[in-house]
């Protein structure tokens, strides 16, 4: 939730003092449930009309809304979107308090209350339900993430400008509590983002109660990592049906129970004799800046220098504007290697605000090259708004490029990573500004696209007898092995069906060379029996019903992307059938409540707000220093965007002074100076080491970086002065040291002995970053392995490297 922008009133830049926010989260394996309260008061003479706008993942399911003022209760409603407008309108008009949440068009993840004719000097008490499918990192970490930032999204045509407002400057009570139910004994619980107070049940290791330690940094996200005893064991949850008093289900989706299959399948894929083109987009924009570029230009040098011999590449660099490495992808070879990881060296956060749309649209202009199947790796901090248009594109390219994207800091666009990964037939990774693993995923993501995929993926149901099923998402999509696969299965039992039981679901697909592969999970299947609940209570919650609707409309609305007439106006009235069954609001409903009970309707002139910017009250008035800056002469956002130039663009969002430097990705020692390089080498005789005119290596930065930096495209290192001096090796060393087997005055004989001594330097210093460099040392022993002479192998040899380096 975006706390720190606040509800605000509608048109001007005056905020409604927020009092205090409470948020209640249930960890359920793999799924979260979440209750934020949040108590605000009006202390103007006049009623107000108000807004707040706040982020979500994408794939959260927007599913209860109550506010309380003066001791009532006001329940929402699900209602198709025009109707929910000209409802809160009607209300608004007619002097009743109301409130309205809707999905705003410009993105999936955003989402808008707007709260009419709040009383003078009465306090609101606005409260929000959501449910939310947690993921699942490589080691088994289950993550929760709760937003709290909304960045500013860049708009081509500076018409669709998200509003934003001022932090919050008057002071409030913040509380954090989450309650962790696990499907395996917990073993660890941790942030990067808070200081945690955990408390795991002293009988039930599976449970735990997580609270924050310390006050909450706003300008940042809740990041919460909960890892089992067994994270990856497939898993299938099942809820009973739930009959929610005064909800209208003609579809019968609550009543139903509802199962949700987590599968992590493993298989062998054979290997494939095609090599890929690999296209690397990487965000330049100004919001970028700082230790974002940073990261970002070391996970650049780490992917160039793990791509694989014989594939071609190219570097696309992005902002407002492009820039392109090469006109069209070229060989991976050492002259083009040398003139991307240069283009690494200057690259800067310098291309102004985000546009994505036109990048992607040169790139896919290009032809693919013939036998190489195109890889595209987008890399962002996520911010612009035409989502749906970049989604789109990549979806009608994907029959032949496969994307996969990297959302980068807090209040990225869930909607735009996860739904190009999705159109792409990719996968979609997150990293946060606190957390340092950016390298590590996308080197992990580059062994996924390396990996032929498991194709034609289906589930098999074996039921009891009268039971039938609805599989949610219908279709799914390829798999990479060990990626984590979720399907929803809405159970229906007729009159006769057999209660108790068991249900097997089989998960098949096909590797390449026609390998069959198949995944089993067995449960008990569910009574038909249902629970009762209201509207809005936290006991009968359904989060298993809300994820499913969630994954339903998603489906049906990408299944709309390309209909249209009477085809689409059947999509999108299934999409409100379903949204008023499971109360899940969509691109086409929005929830909304009428404050009915109150005969006495809010009189005065009602003053209605707009959301500014969300920038500190000295730059508001330094925008509007020249100007009247009243509440009735505001001006327009495009209004300042022509008077003050950039002001809409992320120049303004900088990261706050003291943020991490570059070294804080790889802190280790800086490496040697030119002048510590030749004076360790001076006592080396002519010949023996080659001089390495790498700008990169030249620059200030690790000692693991310029390593990694020496290293060849081929995967070979070649002797030289630096790698010696990181070496901290002698000339004396090297000779003595050097197996007779080589000639260490041939050309071939000094890279055979240089790249064992890097391996074993890489092996010995940065064990613990072995994830980040496997690629590159496993290129480096196929060089190894290929050019060896007969009479010696590569572990006698590394063995040997090992002796001279002492590490």
């Amino acid at each position: 939730m975006a706390w720190r922008f606040g509800l605000v009133q509608k048109q001007n830049k005056c905020q409604i003092p927020l009092e205090s926010i409470d948020i209640q989260v249930d960890i359920q394996g793999f799924t979260a449930h979440v209750v934020a309260s949040m108590k605000y008061r009006n202390n103007e003479e006049s009623p107000i009309e108000a807004i707040y706008i706040f982020p979500l993942d994408e794939g959260a399911a927007v599913c209860g809304f109550q506010a309380i003022i003066n001791g009532r209760t006001i329940v929402a409603e699900v209602q198709d979107k025009k109707e929910a407008q000209d409802t809160y309108d009607d209300a608004v008009s007619s002097g009743q308090s109301a409130f309205l949440l809707e999905e705003r068009n410009e993105s999936s993840d955003i989402f808008q209350i707007s709260v009419g004719n709040l009383p003078p000097k009465r306090e609101a008490l606005v409260e929000l339900r959501f449910v939310t499918e947690l993921s699942v990192e490589s080691e088994g970490r289950v993550v929760f993430v709760l937003p709290t930032v909304l960045n500013p999204r860049y708009s081509p045509s500076l018409t669709t400008q998200i509003p934003r407002v001022f932090t919050v400057d008057s002071p409030y009570s913040f509380t954090f509590e989450m309650k962790v139910k696990a499907l395996s004994a917990i073993t660890e619980i941790s942030s990067t983002s808070n200081t945690l107070k955990v408390e795991v049940d002293g009988i039930n290791k599976a449970q735990a109660t997580v609270s924050l330690a310390e006050p909450h940094n706003l300008k940042q996200d809740i990041v919460v990592h909960i890892l089992a005893q067994e994270p990856f064991k497939p898993q299938a949850i099942v809820e009973n049906g739930i009959k929610v008093e005064g909800r209208e289900d003609k579809q019968g989706f609550m009543a139903n129970p509802v199962v949700m299959l987590n599968f992590f399948p493993e298989f062998k894929s054979p290997k494939s004799s095609k090599v890929g083109e690999f296209v690397f987009l990487m965000d330049r924009s100004s919001s970028m800046e700082g230790s974002r570029m940073d990261g970002a230009k070391t996970t650049l040098l780490l992917f160039l220098k793990s791509l694989p011999d014989r594939c071609y590449f190219n570097v696309v660099g992005f902002g407002r504007r492009f820039e392109n490495l090469f006109e069209k992808s070229k060989p991976y070879n050492d002259k083009n290697l040398k003139k991307a990881t240069d283009l690494t060296q200057r690259m800067r956060a310098d291309l102004g605000s985000t546009e994505i749309l036109e990048p992607l649209q040169w790139l896919f202009s290009q032809p693919a090259v013939k036998g190489h199947p195109r890889q595209v790796f987008l890399l962002s901090d996520g911010m612009v708004d035409n989502t749906k248009k970049v989604i789109q594109l990549v979806r009608n390219q994907s029959g032949t490029t496969r994307c996969f994207t990297f959302g980068i800091g807090s209040g990225v666009s869930h909607a735009l990573i996860k739904g190009v990964a999705r159109a792409g037939k990719g996968t979609a990774e997150f990293v946060s500004d606190h957390d340092h693993h950016l390298q590590r995923k996308v080197i992990r993501t580059l062994k996924r696209s390396l990996q032929p995929v498991m194709s034609d993926v289906s589930l098999t149901w074996d039921l009891p007898e009268g039971w039938t099923l609805q599989q949610i998402p219908s279709s799914l999509p390829p798999l990479f092995s060990g990626e984590r696969l979720v399907v929803y299965g809405l159970m229906k039992p007729s009159k006769t069906a057999i209660q108790g039981g068991q249900t097997v679901v089989r998960l098949q697909g096909t590797l390449p060379k026609g390998t069959k592969v198949e995944h089993a999970i067995k449960f008990p299947t569910p009574t038909a029996a249902t629970t009762t609940g209201t509207v809005f209570d936290p006991n009968s919650s359904a989060i298993l019903h809300g994820l499913a609707a969630k994954s339903l409309i998603q489906d049906k609305q990408d299944e709309l992307s390309e209909k249209s007439g009477v085809e689409l106006e059947e999509g999108q009235s299934a999409i409100v059938s379903v949204s008023k069954s499971a109360n899940v609001v969509s691109k086409y409903t929005s929830i909304v409540a009428v404050d009915k009970e109150n005969h006495e309707p809010v009189s005065g002139p009602l003053r209605k707000r707009m959301v500014p910017l969300a920038y500190s009250k000295l730059l508001w008035e330094s925008l509007f220093e020249d100007s009247d800056s009243s509440t009735e002469s505001m001006e327009s956002m495009e209004t300042v965007e022509t008077k003050k130039g950039s002001f809409l663009s992320e120049d303004l969002y900088k990261e706050d002074p003291g943020e991490l430097c570059f070294a804080d990705f790889n802190p280790l020692p800086m490496m040697a100076t030119r002048e510590t390089v030749e004076r360790k080498c001076a006592t080396l005789p002519a010949g023996l080491c080659e001089d390495s005119s790498s700008t990169l290596t030249k620059s200030s930065g690790s000692l693991f970086l310029s390593l990694i930096s020496l290293q060849q495209a081929s995967g070979a290192w070649d002797l030289t002065d630096e790698l010696l001096a990181l070496c901290k090796v002698s000339k004396y060393a090297v000779i003595t040291g050097c197996p007779k087997e080589i000639a260490v005055h041939t050309s071939k004989g000094k890279r055979l002995w240089a790249t064992a001594l890097a391996l074993v330097l890489l092996r010995g210093q940065f064990l613990d970053r072995e994830d980040e460099w496997e690629m590159i040392a496993r290129k480096g022993q196929k060089w190894m392995k290929k050019n060896l002479p007969a009479a010696l192998n590569c572990e006698s040899l590394l063995q040997s490297a090992s002796i001279v380096i002492d590490v």
